[in-house]
């Protein structure tokens, strides 16, 4: 039954985010800076996207997988500087992915720092983000590029990164200067949005999360990471693993957003009959204007039919 305290989705917030530029203060995330002439190629053997091109102010996003196909983490390489890269994941702990590149780094000239507690990220989504952008730091920032620039005595990094499917731009600085920038950007048309509701607005557009839909519960292809994938690159952690899976038709779960009349809770298990069909990976605790909460869960094939009815913990969640 519906709780009478249901919280609605806040229609101003979405709004910016659909249509104009919503402000996003991260409080977990990773921030790497990984540094030496055999950095890139480094990345560009241990991840599944070709790097090698990923020239000096320019941006990709890739995914490094362990050696069983599973995602150890999905993260942003920013090319900042000649032999310097930035790395920027969703994901609040930094010593997975520092770990996991450094098991393979033997001999390469490349360093990897942590700057995750010294550095602050500001995420703007929404069509105008670039022109918030332009507007407060007079830069014209082109798709999946990187600049760095001066704002108030301080270094910002700004970071193209259109592989979420909607317009996203990352700020980068240092812990310092956060608020001033925050201020800055909202002043020239950013509006800010909380973690409720950016969850929300993520959930409705299938955008796949950290240890949710992608971690090493799921493979990159289920978890809506198959454009993260060049099968047309040399090998990489995992490549074989995921080239067997796509090739013989093996995945079993593929990502879904799904409905109920009341809020799902993560991590719960989905049913038909008796039968297990998947897992619950992220649920909304915002209510819709009709009176629907939403979620995402990694579902079995035969069961991702519009309209199918499964069973999470006795709530009743339909696939959409």
């Amino acid at each position: 039954m519906q709780s009478r305290t249901s919280i609605k989705a806040d229609q101003t917030q979405l709004s910016a985010l659909d249509t104009s530029c919503g402000l996003i203060e991260w409080n977990g995330f990773t921030i790497v800076e990984h540094s030496g002439a055999d950095a890139l190629d480094l990345l560009n053997r241990l991840t599944t996207r070709e790097l090698l091109s990923v020239e000096v102010g320019h941006s990709r996003r890739s995914v490094l997988t362990s050696d069983r196909g599973r995602v150890v983490d999905a993260f942003l390489v920013a090319h900042v500087d000649e032999n310097k890269l930035l790395l920027v994941s969703d994901s609040p702990n930094s010593e997975r992915l520092i770990s996991a590149i450094d098991y393979y780094t033997i001999i390469e000239d490349a360093e990897l720092e942590d700057k995750s507690e010294s550095m602050s990220r500001i995420s703007l989504v929404g069509p105008t983000s670039s022109d918030v952008i332009e507007s407060t730091f007079g830069v014209t920032l082109d798709s999946d590029t990187t600049s760095t620039i001066a704002f108030d005595g301080e270094s910002v990094i700004l970071i193209s990164d259109t592989s979420r499917g909607v317009e996203w731009i990352d700020v980068i600085s240092s812990s310092s200067p956060a608020e001033t920038i925050s201020n800055a950007l909202s002043q020239n048309g950013a509006i800010s949005v909380d973690q409720e509701n950016f969850e929300h607005f993520r959930i409705s557009n299938a955008i796949p999360g950290s240890d949710k839909e992608y971690g090493e519960h799921s493979n990159p292809i289920e978890a809506g990471l198959l454009h993260l994938i060049d099968w047309d690159k040399g090998c990489y952690v995992g490549q074989e693993v995921i080239a067997r899976l796509d090739a013989y038709d093996k995945v079993q779960r593929n990502l879904k957003i799904l409905r109920s009349d009341s809020p799902l809770v993560p991590s719960s298990k989905l049913t038909s009959g008796s039968k297990p069909v998947g897992l619950l990976t992220s649920a909304s605790s915002l209510e819709t204007d009709n009176g629907e909460f939403l979620s995402l869960a990694l579902v079995r094939k035969a069961f991702l039919e519009t309209a199918t009815e499964l069973d999470a913990d006795g709530v009743t969640a339909t696939v959409s």
